[in-house]
Parts: structure tokens; sequence; C-alpha cells
């Protein structure tokens, strides 16, 4: 596997990823007013059956993305995209944030996304970043234990990012 900058002609399959997942667990948000404090707690729950968790953003706009050029990155192996990682600027306080980072189904748990992140760190790195944040909603489980497992603080949350109503949660990524 190598992970490598984007071309064009990468994008139609990044596009056509399935990005959902499957999940049998989620994270409960629980908020609470104790006296003169806001408790917020963020708890995991079993789910009575498995959910599919549709992907939050929309893949047809990868064009408009890239165009930006700024870390769109690809894992491939031969010719077979593999996923794809996009890191997208705040250079008001140097922040990358992870826009996109889907690893295709049948490549997922084995090392893929872990490669695409500690390459968007480098190039975070190279690029005087401060941090690199990623986002996923509290549906997703298996991103969740994915930020967990890669050493990522938990940072704040937002109960109105997405369509959905779905909460996004924010991990900081250490550089």
């Amino acid at each position: 596997m190598i992970i490598r900058r984007a071309f064009p002609e990468d994008l139609e399959v990044c596009a056509e990823a399935d990005a959902s997942v499957e999940t049998e667990h989620v994270w409960q948000m629980e908020e609470r007013n104790v006296g003169s404090e806001l408790q917020i707690t963020f708890r995991t729950a079993r789910l009575p059956r498995p959910m599919r968790v549709p992907y939050p953003h929309d893949l047809s706009r990868l064009a408009e993305e890239y165009d930006r050029d700024e870390c769109f990155l690809v894992a491939s192996q031969g010719s077979e995209i593999l996923g794809f990682i996009d890191v997208r600027l705040e250079p008001w306080d140097r922040v990358g944030w992870v826009h996109h980072l889907v690893v295709m189904r049948r490549y997922r748990r084995r090392g893929v996304g872990t490669r695409l992140v500690q390459a968007a760190a480098e190039w975070s790195r190279r690029a005087s970043l401060r941090q690199l944040m990623l986002e996923t909603s509290t549906k997703n489980y298996p991103g969740l234990c994915f930020c967990q497992r890669l050493g990522c603080a938990f940072c704040g949350y937002n109960d109105r990012l997405y369509p959905s109503q779905d909460i996004a949660v924010f991990f900081a990524y250490p550089l």
C-alpha cells in the first residue's frame, strides 16, 4: 500500500465509495443541569439491532474540494484505491480539519485509515499546523473507536452540524 497525493482521475472512484458504517453501538449524549453546572456525558449504548449509519457528507462534491489544492491523499495498491483523506486548512488558527476519511468497505480494519491519518499528520507538520482535527457522528461507533485507538483527545461536539440532527464529536490528533 502506498499513500500518495490524489490525482483527478481518482475522484470518481472516491465519490462512489460506500462510506456508510454498520454498528451495534452508539454514543448517547446526556445533558443535565446540576445547580450552576451544566454536565454533558457521552456513554456507549448497545442498540437492540445493528444499524447502518449513512455518511454525513456529500461525496459528489469531491472535485470541488480537490480543487482547493490542500491535502487530498489516497491509499492505493496497484491501480486500486483503498481509501482517501481530505484535510482542509484553517490558516487563522493553524488547524487541519479532516473533512473526509473514507476506507473502502473491503479494506476496513487493515490499517488503511491509520496510515492515511499518519500521512495527513505529516503533511500538517510540514505545513506548520498545530493540530489535526477529526470529526465523526455519535452514531459512527467504529469511527469513535478508531479516533480513540489513534490516541486522539476528545475536544468537543456540535449537535447542530449535520442536517440529519446527529451529533458531531471532535477529536484532536496529536502532532
